[in-house]
């Protein structure tokens, strides 16, 4: 019996150590197979040793412009970067192989991030310092008062008045409301184009901005932008959409004359939840500029021939305009005004000077407020006043040549959002000035401008959901609209207190 055990043993031991040395050897294999793929297909551009050549660049924690974690490298590889002469390997390499290439290469590696839900749970849990409603609250010139002008809406994203006792309003999910003497009318208006809304907790599609035609008294066109739906699933089995621009009229309380003046080609929809931009301005020339975002898809910001990541021109029926930036370029988009953007979600026209205001979201730090020229690079990813959101470097660079800098940039982001002038007669001595939101610490900024630079900032109101566009009625007031509660929040004058 125990020369039988002992045998047993020895055989478990034998079989143990077998195993290890196959455990030992899967990763050895698998190295091997990364290392050959990589001779196969990067060194000769990126060198034997990763140590770059001139077709290519180092690859290294310290050079890399695009991120540099895991998931960054995989991406690029999988779909290339053309303006940097770096082909595509989607369709010549598996998923895996891929893969295998991403996990041999360096990478940049941060601390370990949480769950995104704990997070946003954890923020709304804590206790929030936000002025009352209705209320008064002290500012450099005016004591403002705050009244509460719609209630009981969800996720309101934008308002757009189309005279002067009644407003549009659009709810992310997909509803178009109307404020009518004040009092929210009970019904959406029906027929309004379908909008994809993720059940992600961080969702940042659906129904966005509105905007009226210049002549919208004689034509009635109304615009708007939303996250559209494609009927297929991407990769990894999730739903694919996009930023899409259509314009329409409401007769009775019916959305009627549809018009899509901007649909993406399906090869640029994502999977991706967030960065759509889609907030839209028209010039004093009549034609209309929207903002999509990156769709998390970063590297492909400062491709010409992407969408995202823009600035878009359009006149007001869909067309091109003759002198846009890209138009006639085989690689390029006719619609793009210009490019290098990560997700702006405001735009404004300078009264005095007819230039066009963007914020832009950054990531860990870095938001933006630019003057959009025409052609323009802003540098998304490559330049940056921000880090990633794990701590790690996503880029070496603030500046470069050819690349524009912000106007103003916040460092730690403040969740830049909406974006407007103030015009108007309730708040004579803002006349010119910016209004920003920061969703982050949910407050109405003013900013004093001196020509092309921020002089001062100062925190307005702090708003008890998250405020995602300022606007200016026809009385004057500014209208704030907000997110959990979803309200519209309307900012009188009570009182100059500078004289």
């Amino acid at each position: 019996m125990s020369g039988f055990r002992t045998r047993t043993i020895a055989l478990a031991a034998a079989a143990a150590l077998a195993l290890a040395v196959a455990a030992a050897a899967a990763p050895a294999a698998a190295q091997t197979a990364a290392s050959a793929l990589y001779q196969r297909n990067c060194a000769s551009c990126h060198g034997a040793e990763r140590q770059g050549t001139g077709l290519g660049p180092p690859l290294s924690t310290r050079t890399y412009r695009y991120g540099g974690g895991r998931e960054d490298l995989a991406r690029i590889i999988g779909n290339g970067i053309a303006s940097q002469g770096m082909p595509a390997f989607g369709e010549t390499l598996s998923a895996e192989e891929i893969q295998a290439l991403a996990e041999f290469l360096p990478a940049r590696q941060g601390e370990p991030q949480p769950d995104p839900e704990q997070v946003q749970a954890e923020a709304d849990a804590k206790p929030r310092q936000f002025d009352a409603v209705p209320g008064v609250v002290d500012t450099l010139d005016y004591a403002v008062r705050a009244e509460l002008f719609a209630d009981g809406l969800e996720t309101v994203w934008a308002i757009a008045f189309m005279d002067a006792n009644t407003a549009l309003v659009s709810e992310r999910p997909g509803r178009l409301r109307i404020v009518r003497n004040g009092v929210l009318q009970p019904q959406p208006v029906t027929g309004t184009p379908q909008v994809h809304v993720s059940t992600h907790i961080w969702n940042q599609g659906g129904l966005l901005d509105i905007a009226l035609d210049p002549d919208y008294g004689n034509n009635g066109w109304i615009y708007l932008s939303y996250s559209h739906l494609l009927e297929r699933t991407g990769p990894e089995g999730k739903p694919l959409a996009m930023t899409r621009v259509v314009r329409g009229r409401i007769r009775g309380n019916a959305w009627v004359d549809q018009q899509v003046l901007f649909e993406a080609d399906p090869s640029a929809y994502g999977e991706p939840f967030w960065h759509y931009g889609g907030r839209m301005v028209f010039d004093r020339e009549g034609r209309l500029y929207f903002s999509i975002g990156d769709r998390g898809v970063q590297e492909l910001a400062r491709e010409p021939g992407r969408p995202t990541g823009k600035v878009h021109r359009i006149m007001a029926d869909g067309s091109v305009p003759a002198d846009n930036p890209f138009r006639g370029r085989d690689d390029a988009l006719a619609s793009v005004y210009s490019l290098g953007h990560r997700n702006p979600q405001g735009m404004a026209v300078e009264p005095s000077s007819g230039r066009i205001w963007a914020t832009e979201h950054g990531p860990r730090g870095g938001d933006e407020l630019n003057i959009i020229e025409r052609g323009a690079d802003y540098g998304w990813p490559v330049v940056s006043h921000g880090i990633n959101y794990d701590g790690t470097v996503l880029t070496p660079d603030t500046h470069a040549e050819g690349i524009k800098q912000p106007v103003h940039y916040w460092r730690p982001s403040i969740g830049v959002s909406g974006l407007t002038f103030y015009r108007g007669n309730e708040f004579p001595l803002w006349q010119g000035k910016l209004l920003v939101t920061g969703l982050a610490p949910r407050d109405l900024r003013l900013l004093t401008l001196d020509g092309d630079r921020v002089q001062h900032e100062e925190i307005v109101f702090r708003a008890e959901g998250r405020p995602y566009e300022p606007v200016v009625g026809p009385d004057g007031a500014i209208y704030l609209v907000t997110d959990n509660p979803g309200q519209i929040l309307r900012l009188t004058a009570q009182q100059e207190r500078r004289q």
